[in-house]
């Protein structure tokens, strides 16, 4: 059976990625398969990156050496915070990857001409070329109270989509009221087997509703890792391509269907790799997922 170190061990050496056989569109056996964004004919592909140590401290090397990955795996999606937004956009212009990448750029204030700075800031620093490709915040009370001002970014041709992004159950209620309103493209929330509670109401509200999910903490802020340490993967994970236990905890969060993009964050090439693999190969069913959910529950 292969480990995670094997899998790592080849991923580093030989760039290991798995066929994809599904029923979400892929564009090819060696590429993330992608979900559309709701109401759009855009789509996205299934696996992307949250806010990584390597951006937040300014690594460029690092930086260009995960983003490179990513788009080598046909990969699209980064979560882009304070300093972050900057560097990113400066990778945008430098690889010439408008088309190729999809930032998530974090706006919190609320003064709507600093808001307008920092969105041409980084639009500047990306080309000059286009708009964001979505502004988020996290902090939803405000937003919804401002939602003018979002809506005003993408009427002014600053921002595609806009969006929120929190990590608790406990902001799922007013995530719901953002999307009950319709002020809301983009929602960010966790979700994974230990923290399921978004797939009771949350997650089929955004089908309802036509917004698209991004789904943060895949793997609990690492409290994952603990659990399954020192346990074989199952026999029958392989039938699902799953070689390790991080696209254990993947592949059980993109089969969802109201999941459009998993964001994993590592500031390790190999690790990296390895998570998006995650994305690429068969999809559990709703009878597979829930053996993933007693599997772990045994652990816990």
């Amino acid at each position: 059976m292969t480990t995670r170190r094997d899998f790592l061990r080849a991923a580093s050496a030989a760039t290991l990625l798995l066929p994809w056989a599904g029923n979400i569109l892929s564009s090819s056996e060696t590429q993330l398969p992608k979900r559309p964004i709701p109401g759009t004919d855009e789509f996205l592909p299934i696996v992307g990156y949250g806010n990584s140590q390597a951006f937040r401290s300014g690594d460029l090397e690092l930086s260009r050496q995960l983003v490179d990955i990513l788009l080598d795996r046909g990969g699209s999606y980064i979560d882009a915070g304070g300093s972050s937004a900057l560097l990113l956009a400066g990778i945008v212009r430098e690889k010439s990857a408008h088309d190729e990448l999809f930032l998530g750029t974090y706006i919190n204030s609320l003064d709507e001409d600093l808001m307008h700075r920092k969105s041409r800031q980084v639009i500047e620093t990306q080309g000059g070329n286009s708009p964001l490709d979505l502004v988020l915040s996290a902090n939803l009370e405000e937003f919804g109270a401002n939602a003018d001002k979002f809506r005003r970014l993408k009427d002014e041709g600053l921002t595609r989509y806009v969006g929120v992004a929190r990590h608790r159950a406990s902001y799922h209620q007013e995530m719901m009221n953002l999307m009950e309103a319709g002020v809301v493209d983009f929602v960010q929330v966790n979700y994974s087997i230990l923290e399921p509670e978004a797939e009771e109401r949350l997650l089929p509200m955004a089908q309802d509703k036509g917004v698209a999910i991004l789904v943060n903490r895949p793997f609990v802020n690492g409290e994952y890792f603990p659990l399954v340490k020192g346990h074989e993967l199952p026999s029958w994970a392989a039938e699902y391509d799953i070689h390790s236990w991080a696209q254990f905890s993947l592949k059980f969060i993109v089969s969802h269907p109201a999941v459009t993009c998993v964001l994993t964050e590592t500031s390790k090439p190999a690790h990296a790799v390895d998570n998006l693999a995650g994305g690429i190969g068969r999809m559990p069913d709703e009878e597979t997922r829930q053996r993933m959910r007693e599997l772990i529950g045994n652990l816990v």
